[in-house]
């Protein structure tokens, strides 16, 4: 209700963990319990007595440091991108460029070009904010790229992340009346469970080789199943509540430690950050990310070779101290991710541009099935790759900077043109930069 006047990726990033932690295994358990593929190895009572006080802590720790990042003002940002429109064009081409050939990369090098690819979102959702009729081709080349991608792989989790974002953004930015945003929301549930519905039997049909990956695969599927009755029957219903599954995977590492007890108290984290911060020449036996032996030694199953499932945060924290550590760690990732926030927003105090860098920086680490090795590995080198590219580009975006000035002084007639200002009017933002650039602030 309140997503015009604040850019709604923590609640984004809170709904996700209630619905895979909470809302999903309550169904499971009350609703569903005789019907579900992955029925709860514990009673109801000891899962919600250990994730209700681990969630509320996580919730705590996001909260913990207070940042105004999520309601910074986006026609700021605008008025940075205007002088920078040639080099947000080429982030996203050279971000387009290094999605299309992520894949002949050395394994080794991969996860870094795949973060600095995302600079293809900032400079798409940059430019859109700039003049969304002039650049909306730059999002929906963007957002298509990532779409089809999924549909090659069958794997959907990126371009619904991108999806979300752009979504946020857009509410943010565009400020759509409720109506608007119940429509836009009905639509994105319609999606969610079609895309639902039709992954599993497109999987099947493509990774069996029966039929080619691709859209046209997907459409036929689409046109041959898809009615609203179907999409929205309760076994289609009951199928998107199966793969929300990191309830089950908690409750099965519970049930497994219980069982065994053999908690490992700090191991795991450091073989976690062995795997995140240090390179492989240095660790050339560290293990990697969908790393099936370890997932199958603590969560009492066994998955194939071509399955990757994450334990999750509350699952290491229980594997390593039982019901404090699920409780503890619950809490260390809020922290983790509220110092991510301070930290951008240190970043937007040099220019405010640069909250943009929050969205690739946090898009992986924050999702519920995402490795706790993962999340380290990604929020440590985005804050190297992510603050090198704040340090070579604030030039162009810092007031403080003459370059800046001069840059903006020298686009006001293409800020005129854009948004449609009158001379005075564009003669008096001049002059505004240049006292603002006179007092050296910021703001």
């Amino acid at each position: 209700m309140n997503s015009n006047n604040t850019f709604a990726f923590r609640e984004w990033v809170l709904f996700l963990y209630a619905w895979n932690y909470l809302f999903a295994p309550l169904l499971t358990y009350f609703v569903y319990f005789n019907d579900v593929d992955y029925p709860m190895k514990i009673g109801a009572d000891q899962y919600f007595s250990l994730i209700i006080p681990g969630f509320l802590l996580f919730f705590i720790g996001m909260y913990a440091f207070k940042s105004n990042i999520f309601k910074q003002s986006f026609s700021e940002i605008r008025e940075y991108s205007v002088p920078n429109e040639s080099m947000l064009k080429s982030a996203v081409f050279i971000g387009v460029l290094l999605k299309l050939f992520s894949g002949a990369l050395p394994t080794s090098l991969s996860f870094v070009f795949y973060l600095f690819s995302q600079i293809r979102f900032i400079g798409a959702f940059s430019l859109f904010n700039v003049s969304p009729r002039k650049y909306y081709f730059y999002v929906i080349l963007v957002l298509g790229i990532e779409f089809y991608h999924s549909i090659i792989t069958a794997m959907f989790h990126d371009s619904i992340m991108w999806f979300v974002f752009f979504l946020l953004f857009y509410t943010y930015v565009k400020k759509p009346s409720i109506p608007t945003k119940i429509i836009g929301l009905s639509v994105f549930i319609f999606l969610i469970l079609m895309v639902q519905f039709l992954k599993g039997e497109y999987r099947q049909s493509t990774w069996t080789g029966e039929r080619k990956a691709g859209l046209k695969t997907a459409i036929e599927l689409s046109q041959k199943n898809t009615n609203d009755n179907i999409l929205t029957n309760e076994n289609n219903v009951r199928g998107t509540l199966n793969r929300s599954n990191q309830a089950w995977i908690l409750a099965s590492t519970i049930n497994n430690m219980d069982t065994y007890k053999d908690f490992q108290g700090m191991n795991n984290v450091i073989i976690y950050l062995e795997a995140a911060l240090l390179p492989r020449f240095l660790a050339p036996n560290k293990i990697t990310s969908g790393n099936q032996g370890h997932f199958n030694k603590f969560s009492g199953h066994e998955i194939g070779e071509n399955t990757s499932m994450g334990l999750g945060i509350f699952a290491d924290g229980y594997i390593a101290y039982g019901t404090f550590g699920l409780w503890i760690f619950g809490l260390i990732l809020g922290l983790i991710f509220s110092l991510s926030f301070k930290l951008v927003e240190r970043w937007s105090n040099i220019s405010p541009f640069y909250i943009m860098f929050l969205l690739p920086m946090l898009n992986y680490a924050t999702r519920p099935d995402c490795e706790t090795q993962t999340t380290i590995n990604q929020i440590s080198k985005s804050i190297l790759m992510f603050g090198g590219l704040v340090w070579l580009t604030k030039n162009r975006f810092s007031l403080k900077s003459s370059t800046s000035a001069s840059l903006i002084l020298r686009e006001s007639r293409a800020i005129k043109k854009l948004v449609g200002i009158s001379k005075n009017e564009t003669k008096a933002l001049e002059n505004s930069i240049r006292i603002r650039q006179l007092l050296g602030k910021n703001k």
